[in-house]
């Protein structure tokens, strides 16, 4: 089978879609498929290297790190034509869509689209208007998703989100997998010990982590509040945010008089594993995850989960067993005293953190998509597109069908 990756992101970003695309690619390809990725280039050329096709692409301001294309006739679009996949699996709504729907129209390809990103989290880097923001992206959505087979929802809250917009669809819930041999690491007391003294931790300090993008919409403040008001009867407890994003330097200014908090900004994703390993508990109060893949690999590194109710974290987090809800600075305070009231209590509950994360495998999430693949090619009946009163879109995919 020939399967056509699209997505607006990829690398070097570091987020839940990329790595979710980086660790199908790579599962695909263990299973025989042959596989090719089409993205957006860093710069205004178009570019192949080995199996990843860049489209040419220029910044849009809305938000940081986005980009789009409008370069619809272009090289990399007829090569993958030529090659003709036997489906196309979309990542994301914008650039790449588009490029995916004239590939599907001259290839007779059926589409499946994995809905990664809530956006009316976002709504406020566009619109002063939320309840008009999202009015429109239901519209929006509708339409553009409805020449999809399948959409892949990644949990049961994206599920409901896509079914509030009206789809039709025939929607599936394939929770997203990580690469959990990565997390396999030895990390040794005197190696954790040097981390801490490089970052001016004190060893005996426990520390809570918050680890991921740091934005505005993640709700971070939540957390720094409340960690604010417990560690003042509580000395031997440290915050650690890592990771960077558009919110980061006001939160640093926030924290500036708080010596318990402590900031790592953008770090080597072969390093990320070494700040998992070295804290104790993961928190998070962020509302705008679709699933959240922080949150198993936490679990994946065996750190108990201490995160704001979300549905989400619907079968992720089961309380009392690998961690606890915060839904306020009363449960923050009782859980955390929970966590640490006795050593063997936040020692078992990082057992069964281990094993709550083992069932969301890359590998057993690329066997779930493959078989989605496998169905919707089998099932699909192409119907060939109806005529289109813009002359230009008529024109453009006119010259892909005599190239």
């Amino acid at each position: 089978m020939k399967v056509l990756i699209t997505t607006d992101l990829y690398k070097p970003q570091i987020n839940g879609v990329v790595t979710s695309v980086v660790n199908l690619y790579s599962e695909l390809k263990k299973l025989g498929v042959d596989v090719k990725i089409l993205t957006l280039s860093k710069t205004l050329k178009s570019h192949i290297e080995g199996d990843v096709y860049y489209v040419s692409s220029f910044p849009v301001k809305v938000y940081p790190d986005v980009r789009a294309s409008v370069a619809i006739q272009d090289k990399c679009i007829s090569k993958l034509i030529k090659w003709s996949p036997d489906i196309i699996h979309t990542q994301c709504e914008f650039s790449t869509m588009n490029f995916a729907k004239i590939i599907a129209i001259r290839t007779k390809a059926p589409i499946v689209h994995t809905y990664h990103t809530m956006y009316e989290y976002y709504i406020r880097y566009v619109s002063k208007h939320e309840k008009v923001g999202k009015n429109l992206l239901s519209i929006f959505f509708k339409n553009l998703l409805r020449s999809c087979e399948y959409i892949i929802a990644p949990t049961n809250k994206v599920y409901k989100s896509l079914k509030k917009y009206g789809l039709t669809n025939q929607i599936k819930i394939i929770p997203t997998g990580i690469d959990l041999d990565k997390f396999n690491r030895e990390f040794s007391e005197e190696e954790k010990n040097s981390l801490k003294k490089k970052l001016g931790i004190d060893k005996k300090d426990k520390i809570l982590l918050s680890l991921g993008r740091v934005a505005e919409e993640k709700n971070i403040d939540e957390i720094i509040n409340y960690f604010t008001e417990y560690e003042k009867n509580n000395k031997n407890l440290i915050l650690l945010i890592v990771g960077g994003g558009p919110y980061l330097e006001e939160l640093k200014s926030k924290c500036a008089n708080n010596k318990k908090i402590y900031f790592t900004g953008m770090v080597d994703p072969q390093e990320v594993y070494k700040y998992y390993k070295l804290s104790d508990v993961f928190v998070s109060a962020s509302q705008s995850e679709t699933q959240g893949l922080t949150y198993i690999e936490a679990l994946a590194n065996g750190l108990p989960l201490l995160c704001k109710y979300d549905d989400c974290l619907d079968g992720i987090l089961k309380p009392g067993f690998n961690g606890y809800f915060s839904n306020s600075y009363e449960d923050f305070k009782n859980s955390i005293e929970r966590i640490f009231s006795k050593e063997n209590q936040i020692e078992q509950m990082s057992k069964n953190a281990l094993e709550s994360s083992k069932k969301y495998s890359k590998q057993h999430f690329a066997k779930s998509v493959y078989e989605l693949y496998k169905t919707a090619v089998k099932n699909y009946i192409y119907v060939p597109i109806r005529v289109r009163p813009i002359r230009k879109v008529k024109s453009i995919i006119n010259n892909y069908l005599i190239s």
